[in-house]
């Protein structure tokens, strides 16, 4: 039995962008735990929510379609939500650079909009935000902890950095429980796989099934972490369920970072097909590449207890699997 079945049996919670990847597998681990799960998604075009997501838990979960920047669906739906998983939210290091205003809107405006709508409808509610690596930037040391300066290269993640902060800061000034998780590179099944934008390696994983080529910028030699979804999953569980951890953010990391070479060998012997083809850096995504990234995780692992169990090799050859048999839902 999982430890938190007895916490979150018969609780409302609400997951926005719950269609998506984090957002759908996440909803199956709560479905699961007999909680009253709640997805709101606006399924915007080239955005992760796709339906098939949800198919084996259709009827036991209900459906809204909406945005995050609209204040009368944000005020109706968080009101009576015990938990609430904030996940939506654009995603993509390279389109904010060319949309910067859209991230904007939703990175920035949509928070906003969405915690006004907690803080005068629902105060009392668990709130856990997604945050992201992306918050950090470029390293000055390694491994990364929570206190490392934040100097984002990109549009979200300075966005991402403000929304993480607008949270904290209703927290501290208007009482609310919240937590943010600095999110890894996650991979695994759900995921959408129509483009590279993001999920990077997600993408790789259809190119690798396709039997195409894999192009590495540079020498291949930065280092990665990299978490599989049902790790990161337990935990939003874990931070939703617990309240001492209101109030902070934690990352999330795999105590195992390797090369950016070495993962695209590892999926390329999963896969049993697929190519790597090595190219120098194009100077739009050097411009925005940060180099090595290794998270130190002692801190949920501290406060919690959490910590992951699925390594690479493992989460890749489960993920390949997924889109071997699903292929069609998401190509």
């Amino acid at each position: 039995m999982h430890p938190l079945s007895a916490f979150y049996k018969d609780k409302s919670a609400l997951i926005t962008g719950g269609l998506g990847f984090l957002g759908s597998n996440l909803a199956h681990s709560l479905v699961t735990l007999g909680a009253r799960v709640t997805l709101s998604d606006a399924l915007l075009p080239l955005y992760g929510g796709n339906m098939h997501n949800v198919r084996d838990i259709r009827k036991e979960v209900h459906l809204e379609f909406c945005d995050i920047r609209d204040s009368l669906s944000m005020e109706r739906l968080v009101r009576g939500q015990d938990v609430i998983f904030h996940i939506a939210g654009q995603t993509s290091h390279v389109d904010s650079m060319t949309e910067p205003l859209l991230d904007e809107e939703i990175n920035c405006k949509g928070n906003l909009v969405f915690l006004e709508a907690c803080r005068k409808w629902n105060p009392n509610a668990k709130i856990v935000y997604a945050g992201t690596r992306g918050q950090y930037g470029k390293l000055h040391s390694t491994p990364v902890r929570e206190d490392h300066p934040m100097e984002p290269v990109d549009i979200y993640g300075i966005n991402k950095l403000a929304g993480e902060s607008y949270h904290l800061l209703y927290g501290r000034v208007h009482g609310l429980r919240v937590v943010s998780l600095r999110i890894n590179n996650t991979y695994g099944p759900r995921h959408q796989m129509k483009h590279g934008k993001y999920g990077i390696l997600n993408w790789f994983v259809r190119l690798a099934l396709e039997d195409e080529a894999i192009t590495v910028y540079g020498d291949g030699g930065q280092l990665r972490d990299y978490n599989y979804v049902d790790d990161v999953t337990e935990a939003f569980l874990l931070v939703g369920g617990r309240d001492e951890a209101n109030g902070k953010a934690f990352n999330l990391g795999s105590g195992n970072p390797v090369r950016f070479m070495d993962m695209v060998k590892t999926l390329l012997s999963e896969a049993g097909s697929g190519r790597m083809v090595r190219i120098p850096w194009p100077r739009d995504r050097a411009a925005i590449e940060v180099g090595d990234y290794v998270a130190d995780y002692s801190a949920i692992q501290s406060a919690l207890g959490w910590e992951p169990r699925v390594g690479l090799p493992e989460g890749l050859k489960r993920t390949v699997e997924f889109y071997r048999q699903n292929k069609e839902f998401y190509w």
